[in-house]
């Protein structure tokens, strides 16, 4: 209804009593339907391929760097522990000690060697009633090391030289000192007698993630896949006297 103009006295209504009211029809409009936003939906397609692109280039830089992280991380750990054994290895040595046996009740064995009694070593690995001094050495570089390397990656050599006369050493292929005799040859296999300068040395390769450890710290990359992990020491014997059995290198000991 709708209230407007009308004819008052036509109707016979009192104008002072009624409004005037007009009846109107309602009528529905159509509904126009808006457009497609498909200017935005390209514009997110193309959003979608640009984070796409995005990450491959991220994702490259950055799995290459974790991985590189994980790699110096067990370098650094395989560095450690060699490092503890080495300084061990390297005190036991300078000490002209063996790795004494026990007997079956648990009290330590001894035996006479031209009249002196002296400790018994350890049983040897090599078919030999006793261990050398240099497997020994060995045999005590792994019991102080938390991994495992074979027997074979420890090398003992010794040298002699002058009292007072410093070692002569050159730089290995790893950027390490390696241990000569005083006129530049190859030093003795073996640790030595007394007074007599040794070199223990240890290395152990490292299968890494990366190819990033190329050149690090004067290493130079051994294979594809390794790293090699070299550690040493040279130390000069105490003037004791130690046992020559033990001090003997077997012919088919390593």
């Amino acid at each position: 209804m709708w209230p407007g103009k009308c004819d008052f006295k036509k109707l016979n209504i009192d104008m002072t009593s009624a409004p005037c009211i007009h009846s109107v029809k309602a009528t529905a409009m159509a509904t126009v339907r808006c457009l497609k936003p498909r200017r935005f939906r390209r514009v997110k397609r193309l959003y979608t391929g640009q984070t796409t692109v995005e990450f491959a280039l991220i994702c490259l830089p950055f799995f290459a760097l974790l991985f590189a992280i994980i790699d110096y991380a067990q370098i650094y750990f395989y560095e450690n522990a060699l490092q503890n054994a080495m300084r061990e290895a390297a005190r036991f040595a300078t000490a002209g000690s063996i790795i004494q046996a026990t007997n079956p009740n648990g009290t330590p064995a001894y035996e006479t060697n031209n009249g002196l009694v002296v400790p018994k070593a350890i049983a040897s690995q090599y078919g030999n009633p006793e261990a050398s001094r240099n497997e020994c050495i060995r045999d005590w570089f792994l019991s102080n090391c938390v991994i495992t390397i074979p027997m074979t990656n420890i090398t003992i050599v010794s040298a002699p030289t002058l009292p007072g006369v410093q070692p002569t050493v050159a730089t290995n292929s790893l950027g390490k000192l390696s241990l000569l005799t005083t006129n530049g040859g190859t030093p003795n296999k073996g640790p030595g007698a007394a007074n007599d300068y040794e070199q223990v040395s240890a290395i152990y390769n490292i299968n890494t993630i990366t190819p990033l450890f190329t050149y690090l710290g004067g290493y130079s990359r051994q294979g594809n896949s390794s790293y090699p992990v070299y550690v040493t020491a040279i130390v000069k014997n105490e003037p004791a006297l130690l046992n020559f059995e033990h001090t003997a290198i077997y012919t088919n000991e390593p």
